[in-house]
């Protein structure tokens, strides 16, 4: 058997191995599907080895060639069916659009191959059944660079005239399978005819299935660079993009800019999160079309989002976000919302390479922004600085905690009327190579760090010890205050964890008070009022903090049950007609309600004076004491009396 009449059995079985190869090597993702459609490529080789071999079978006939032509017809009008049902198969799952779009070249190549069903004018087979080529006979090839161009075009576009080398190689195979059937029919000795229908067709299929391919990894990409909700740059996406930004030319006329939505809860609370949602996509189309093509916006989750603008177009773009105005109707109602935000801002300078230190170092000062009450902030040198001392301050805490470098100063707590000693609050000092470090450069990292809450409990072991120390060595300490940042509200178990430390020391409990802030926005008064009652029911006095100083306060008495009120020093420190009125109100209220109030932050003789005068014996403050250590506390204990002029 000649070399051609091997290739001529042959061909299409090897354009169909080349072409899952060519797929399987380029196309990972692909895979699966490719081979999900290999059976049915299988069972279409089989079905034309069959069909070619009757056709092989009659051309041995001499007078069979009306047959074999009928024949031929049937193949013609059959594979392209074939062929269309396995790219239905490929993209059964694509929107009506995209399989219109899939299936141009095959529709068209199926009329192709109907225009080449044999007849005198292109081909025949005469009455010995002999191949005959008619005048017309040079249109096949005429077809095969139709399907050629027709291929070149889609690709281009399919890729936006981005050729990779994955779509090279697409193209390729069925051009060389193309060449192999021209060159072959006239060069290679016993070839007659690579079923060029079938190649155009399997051609076609190879086609979908490739950029099919291209699609999904498209969509992919999308799904890896965008979040769903906003359509926005998520944040890795940006982090890239800002890096491409920084390399370009004049990368300083940029800032980095983090910005979150204030109080976007209560959006949620109030519509719900399908609404919630809506109003995020809307208020980031809001958004987009302020931004320029060469600048970025993206969202990093929840409220926060992330910018890099022009640093000319900066005071724009903050001004939109300061106040948007989102309006919408969904589903018939109309929604109109106004949407603010604070913002944290790091401009880009000359050197600065990182875009995701750019990114962190806006976020950072934002976060120190909201703290302070600040709607816009900028990052500074010397903000910077102070955040590498808190940083710095935030990773020594646990270290210190677990060195005892924390120790509990006493401020005792005097009845004026007596000037006898009847209290103290523990308050929390840092020690570290005998220096002492201000609470102030401490307290608000942990706050912020979210370390308050094991100082807490740290503080009350050390209260509890001292107490247990004190009353060993004969002693009668008075009831010590030991404060519970809001942040333990989240724990339920909050009220048994205090106990469980209190009962290991063996302290009497009437010997501990806990005292928690009024502001405690970040969780319902219930929350509150459940673990003031399971205090009490364990025999414990409790304590509430600068009060006066939140919005709710007289709904905070109504509702839970405090023992001592701990007015807040802004009261105590003016002497305005409005202040004392107030101030004279609440210890009456108090009073009213068997509660017992101090005050705290004295340190003046009049103001002493006046808290008397107004029914507030309980002083804490500087007039009395300072905070003293262990040692000096525990001779007050002894003395007892305050010396006063």
């Amino acid at each position: 058997m000649y070399f051609g009449e091997i290739l001529s059995k042959y061909y299409t079985f090897l354009f169909i191995m080349v072409a899952l190869l060519c797929t399987i090597l380029t196309n990972r993702m692909m895979y699966h599907k490719v081979r999900d459609c290999f059976l049915w490529l299988i069972g279409l080789v089989l079905a034309e080895t069959i069909f070619s071999g009757i056709e092989n079978e009659l051309s041995l006939r001499a007078q069979a060639s009306i047959w074999r032509s009928i024949l031929s017809v049937f193949c013609y009008i059959l594979r392209p069916t074939i062929m269309y049902i396995l790219l239905l198969i490929v993209i059964r799952n694509d929107s009506k659009k995209n399989k219109f779009f899939y299936s141009i070249p095959l529709i068209l190549a199926s009329a192709i191959l109907l225009i080449d069903i044999p007849t005198d004018i292109v081909f025949s087979y005469t009455d010995t059944n002999t191949f005959y080529t008619g005048p017309l006979f040079p249109i096949t090839y005429g077809i095969l660079f139709l399907y050629l161009t027709l291929i070149l075009i889609l690709t281009f576009v399919k890729c936006d005239f981005n050729i990779g080398i994955s779509e090279m190689l697409t193209i390729f195979i069925g051009i060389g399978f193309i060449i192999l059937n021209i060159v072959g029919e006239r060069f290679i000795d016993g070839y007659t005819g690579g079923n060029t229908d079938n190649a155009i067709a399997l051609a076609i299929l190879l086609y979908a299935i490739h950029f099919k391919s291209v699609e999904d990894q498209r969509e992919k990409q999308i799904l890896e660079t965008r979040e769903q909700k906003t359509g926005l740059l998520n944040e890795n996406a940006c982090v890239s993009r800002f890096n491409e930004l920084l390399k370009r030319s004049n990368p300083e006329d940029y800032a980095a800019v983090f910005f979150d939505l204030e109080r976007f809860g209560l959006v949620n609370d109030r519509y719900g999160m399908e609404i919630g949602n809506r109003v995020l996509a809307e208020y980031a189309n809001i958004l987009s079309k302020l931004v320029r093509q060469d600048e970025i916006l993206g969202r990093q989750g929840g409220d926060r989002f992330i910018a890099v603008i022009l640093q000319r177009n900066l005071d724009v773009f903050l001004a939109q976000v300061a106040a948007t105005r989102v309006r919408f109707n969904e589903k018939g109602t109309d929604y109109d919302i106004t949407i603010s935000a604070h913002v944290g801002i790091c401009k880009v300078k000359e050197g600065d390479t990182n875009a995701e230190k750019l990114i962190s170092n806006a976020h950072d000062a934002l976060a120190y922004g909201k703290n302070a009450g600040n709607s816009v902030t900028y990052m500074t040198p010397e903000l910077s600085e102070m955040l590498k001392d808190e940083k710095k301050f935030a990773s020594d805490i646990p270290i210190a905690m677990a060195n005892d470098e924390f120790v509990a100063f006493y401020q005792p707590k005097v009845n004026s009327k007596t000037n006898m000693l009847c209290g103290a609050e523990a308050l929390v000092r840092w020690i570290r190579n005998g220096e002492r470090i201000p609470p102030g450069k401490f307290i608000p990292i942990m706050e912020t760090k979210d370390l308050m809450c094991d100082m807490d409990f740290y503080m009350l072991r050390h209260v509890c010890s001292d107490i247990a120390g004190w009353i060993e060595r004969g002693l009668v300490p008075p009831t010590v205050s030991v404060n519970f940042s809001r942040r333990n509200l989240s724990n339920p178990n909050l009220a048994a964890d205090i106990d469980a430390v209190v009962n290991e020391y063996h302290v009497p409990k009437k010997m501990i008070e806990i005292e928690i802030t009024e502001t405690i926005d970040e969780f319902p008064i219930s929350v509150l009022k459940g673990f003031v009652d399971d205090l009490h029911k364990r025999g414990y006095k409790v304590a509430v903090d600068d009060f006066g100083s939140g919005s709710s306060s007289l709904s905070l008495l109504r509702e839970v049950t405090f023992d001592t009120l701990k007015i807040d020093k802004g009261f105590v420190d003016r002497a305005y007609a409005k202040d004392l009125a107030i101030l004279s109100y609440m210890i009456k209220l108090a009073k009213a309600i068997g509660v017992e109030t101090l005050a705290e932050g004295v340190e003046q003789k009049e103001q002493v004076d006046t808290l008397l005068s107004l029914g507030c014996e309980i002083i804490q403050g500087y007039y009395y004491d300072k905070p003293l250590e262990k040692d000096v506390f525990e001779r007050r204990i002894i003395t007892r009396r305050y010396k006063v002029e």
